[in-house]
């Protein structure tokens, strides 16, 4: 399928104001499964400089700067035009024997050293690791039949909410919350799975749902690795995996490390107002499908 994304971000201060650089991660991920057919950036006011980068996790950035004390709004919008042929997520072959069962065993020295950030608990919540060992138990210690339980477990047990501001919750608060947005709920499973020893990492993206009441913001879901799959994809807010309806932006070892904007400005008692909206169309199968 083909999808058009359009994404605005409209920011208003009541002053005038000088821009640091604007730091963006809103250029979809290219690669197996997902195709970015054309991308572009329309910022107001232009740019004095503007420069596009691979950043430590292998995510396109784009970095702007502007010069002037005399800026009222800062307009962005990134027009993508992507398709996604992942219809069959099953089809992989698990290669490595030491992750068919739970707790996981990477067996290849490259993966264990390349995958530790993505292993890490900090500070590990009992009650999670508890949560995360009944899940175990209940899908009979099998790896596969765990990621699809577990999935579903945080679906059917905590609330999908719509939290517009602030940072992801940490595992624990979000189990004892009983509920959290997407980007809660997947730094939750994300926590899960490491505590089973499979390496995982917060994916930022956008997912097709037209009914869907946050149909206007980012996702957010998990990728876990699986030597021989590779990453693979499981979405805990809707209790799946991962299809062609995700469209993959940024990846990473936290929530942190994958933020779609970060900037500042300078302006004395000035207050800022952001607006944004996230606009996904189903363009339908290209003309040679």
């Amino acid at each position: 399928m083909r999808y058009e994304i359009r994404h605005h971000l409209q920011y208003r201060y009541d002053g005038p104001v000088a821009l640091e650089p604007l730091r963006l991660r809103l250029r979809p991920r290219c690669g197996p499964g997902q195709e970015l057919e054309s991308f572009e950036w329309k910022i107001k006011p232009e740019p004095a400089g503007f420069s596009e980068s691979w950043d430590p996790f292998g995510n396109a950035q784009a970095l702007a700067w502007f010069t002037g004390a005399d800026h009222e709004g800062l307009s962005v919008l990134a027009r993508s035009v992507v398709r996604s042929d992942s219809t069959n997520p099953f089809n992989y072959l698990v290669t490595d024997p030491g992750l068919l069962k739970l707790p996981a065993a990477y067996g290849v020295e490259d993966d264990r050293s390349a995958l530790g950030p993505y292993l890490h608990r900090d500070r590990p919540d009992p009650g999670v690791t508890d949560w995360a060992e009944r899940i175990l138990e209940e899908a009979g210690g099998l790896t596969l039949q765990a990621l699809a339980h577990g999935t579903e477990q945080v679906r059917l047990h905590f609330n999908s909410v719509i939290r517009l501001e602030g940072a992801a919750w940490s595992p624990g608060e979000t189990f004892r919350k009983g509920e959290g947005a997407c980007r809660d709920l997947a730094v939750l499973f994300i926590d899960v799975c490491r505590a089973w020893g499979l390496a995982a990492r917060f994916v930022s993206g956008y997912r097709y749902d037209p009914e869907a009441a946050d149909r206007h913001e980012m996702h957010a879901w998990v990728e876990v690795y699986l030597s021989g799959a590779g990453w693979r994809g499981y979405d805990p807010s809707t209790g799946f995996v991962t299809g062609d309806r995700h469209l993959a932006v940024a990846t990473g070892p936290d929530s942190d490390s994958v933020d779609a904007v970060r900037g500042t400005f300078r302006g004395t008692g000035v207050k800022a107002r952001m607006d944004y909206r996230v606009d996904l169309s189903n363009l339908g199968k290209g003309p040679e499908e």
